[in-house]
């Protein structure tokens, strides 16, 4: 477990935020670790969707005048939630985004908060350039939730930004620690999540908890395989013995710097078969898993948190958890509170839960009602349904 303190750090950063869509509590708590070496991030924007077909731009302009009576509307009016802003030659109408992330740091933090200043840019700015190759009509498609999926490529939009931030982070002066990465993208009525590491979203439906990402461990056969064939070993469940994760951002001594690429680099010039092993294959690479849902009435809430809070909770039994305590006419900042306690509370010397460091998100799904009053209403309800039958409300 690495040095400890004889006592934790219990103090928490508890915040909270609410949006007319979605809300969010984010909860952090330093525990038994000598520093705080967690990172997160919380976005929410929008993306400008450029239109400039005439016929088009004008026929949506159209939508916007109120109706004679009578009259049809051919093209279906887009979401309330947009706002547009017609110009002479051009209109643009804005589409909301949110991205929730964790990382969670070792070796020190300056990995972590480097992600978790980046990526959000990085990742918006990633995905407007496969926005501005669609044509106008994909656009409006985009706009209305039409073939959303086979308009963006999702994957690779996730695993560029990944890949990326991981090469620009190489360069900077303080690259000599490591960091998991879950990051949650909410776009469209989409929920697309990329995961290096063990860190791990997971969505709460109708109570069910539904995983959005697999862990990344050396002892999984496909990460040991690519482990292997780039020249490393598992030992102990830990890559070369040192790490106990097979995708990571930063442990560069992990990647272009290990033994294997070490004496090719004199040679790559001179000899065309010789090559570098590339980042998706090196013994700990960064490139993520990545997992899309359609978001759904049945969808409640998604939990976002690192494996200080995963060694204390199972998926099912931290979604049980929150729910009941929703079910009592808990906030989300009481609730995310109670979590952190609860993990701290469980610290054991035999098993090794409860001395890490503690992140927890915890995101309410709250589109199809007014606002998160409704919210805590309906899934309170939903809960004591669920245990008494339905007691008239």
């Amino acid at each position: 477990m690495g040095q400890l303190l004889s006592q934790p750090i219990t103090e928490k950063n508890i915040t909270f935020v609410q949006h007319d869509h979605i809300s969010h509590s984010i909860g952090e708590m330093q525990g038994y670790r000598l520093s705080m070496e967690d990172a997160y991030c919380d976005i929410n924007d929008t993306i400008p969707i450029k239109i400039t077909d005439k016929e088009l731009r004008d026929r949506i302009s159209n939508l916007e005048q109120p109706l004679v009576a009578g009259q049809m509307r051919d093209v279906p009016p887009a979401s309330e939630t947009l706002s547009d802003h017609l110009h002479t030659n051009f209109l643009i109408r804005r589409v909301k985004i949110n991205i929730y992330g964790v990382f969670d740091g070792h070796g020190g933090s300056s990995t972590s908060q480097y992600m978790a200043e980046r990526l959000p840019p990085i990742l918006t700015k990633r995905l407007r350039q496969e926005i501005k190759k669609l044509t106008d009509d994909q656009k409006w498609k985009l706009i209305n939730g039409e073939d959303v999926l086979e308009l963006i490529n999702f994957p690779k939009v996730m695993k560029d930004t990944f890949m990326k931030l991981d090469s620009m982070h190489y360069h900077s002066p303080n690259n000599n620690s490591g960091s998991t990465g879950v990051v949650a993208l909410l776009f469209q009525n989409y929920i697309i999540v990329g995961n290096s590491g063990d860190s791990r979203c997971v969505l709460s439906t109708n109570g069910a908890a539904k995983n959005m990402s697999l862990d990344h461990k050396p002892k999984h056969l496909g990460e040991l395989m690519r482990i292997h064939n780039d020249g490393g070993y598992v030992a102990a469940n830990r890559v070369n013995s040192i790490l106990a994760l097979s995708r990571a951002f930063g442990d560069y001594n992990f990647k272009m710097n290990n033994s294997r690429n070490h004496g090719k680099f004199a040679l790559v010039r001179s000899n065309q078969r010789v090559r570098l092993t590339p980042p998706e294959e090196y013994q700990v690479t960064s490139e993520p898993d990545v997992f899309i849902r359609k978001i759904t009435r049945n969808d409640e809430f998604l939990v976002i948190a690192c494996d200080g809070v995963w060694d204390c909770y199972k998926p099912q039994g931290l979604v049980h958890v929150i729910r009941h305590e929703l079910s009592l006419g808990k906030k989300l900042t009481d609730v995310n509170e109670m979590v952190l306690d609860n993990c701290i509370g469980m610290a054991n010397t035999i098993t090794g839960i409860g001395f890490d460091n503690m992140t927890l998100i915890i995101v309410a799904l709250h589109q199809d009602l007014r606002d998160l009053n409704d919210w805590y209403t309906h899934l309170k309800n939903k809960v004591l349904d669920e245990k008494f039958g339905r007691l008239g409300h």
